[in-house]
């Protein structure tokens, strides 16, 4: 009995997990723009005695046009940014919101941030790393990001040789965890995927990665 309910959990709960993540992002992309569709669809059916009384499925109905809109918009987004013309229009806006007191702050943290998430280089972090941490004789699992800032190199002796930071995400939620910088002597590559590292986090050490295969020498 036991058995069969852990296999349960173990196949319902990815699934459950997944679709409660889409379903939150579904509603951050479309509740700015629901109402409005809303009140267009309650409008235009005004005397559709049906949609009055299935108030359920006239938001259903009007959170499907927003989504198809917005891939539309995305879409359309990312044919024209690579068009001259539209990217000229795009560093005029990017430098008028850049002039704007308070907005400016916002809209460069949130732009960097997406650079830097979308980067075409594929990869966020430059590699999975142990390092020591908290103590000496402890290890912790994590990702060396990037190159510690200048000023923080000329307050730091020990960093001005190639200081590199190293984000050390917290088991079962690597969402948060610590942003240390260190020295490169004290980090230690490894060949571990982001994919694996996050699963042995997640799993607080349950699911170990598979040791890569050694090419056996030609007879």
């Amino acid at each position: 009995m036991k058995k069969h309910l852990i296999t349960g959990v173990v196949i319902l709960l990815p699934i459950a997990l997944t679709i409660t993540l889409l379903a939150f992002l579904i509603d951050v992309l479309t509740i700015p723009f629901v109402g409005i569709v809303h009140s267009v669809l309650t409008f235009l059916g005004s005397n559709d005695l049906y949609l009055q009384k299935h108030a359920t499925i006239l938001l259903l109905i009007s959170r499907l046009i927003v989504l198809v809109f917005l891939i539309i918009v995305i879409f359309l987004l990312g044919y024209l940014g690579n068009k001259l013309f539209f990217r000229l229009l795009i560093n005029i806006f990017h430098k008028i919101m850049m002039k704007i007191p308070f907005i400016k702050k916002i809209y460069k943290i949130i732009r960097d941030m997406t650079k830097t998430f979308f980067s075409e280089k594929g990869k966020i972090f430059e590699s999975s790393v142990i390092v020591n941490f908290p103590f000496s004789h402890s290890y912790m699992m994590g990702f060396q990001s990037n190159d510690v800032p200048a000023e923080v190199k000329a307050k730091a002796p020990s960093l001005q040789q190639g200081g590199k930071s190293v984000f050390l995400p917290t088991a079962l939620h690597p969402t948060s965890g610590f942003l240390i910088m260190m020295s490169p002597e004290k980090i230690h590559k490894t060949e571990l995927s982001t994919e694996e590292v996050l699963k042995f986090l997640i799993s607080v050490g349950l699911f170990i990665p598979k040791e890569p295969q050694k090419e056996e020498p030609h007879a």
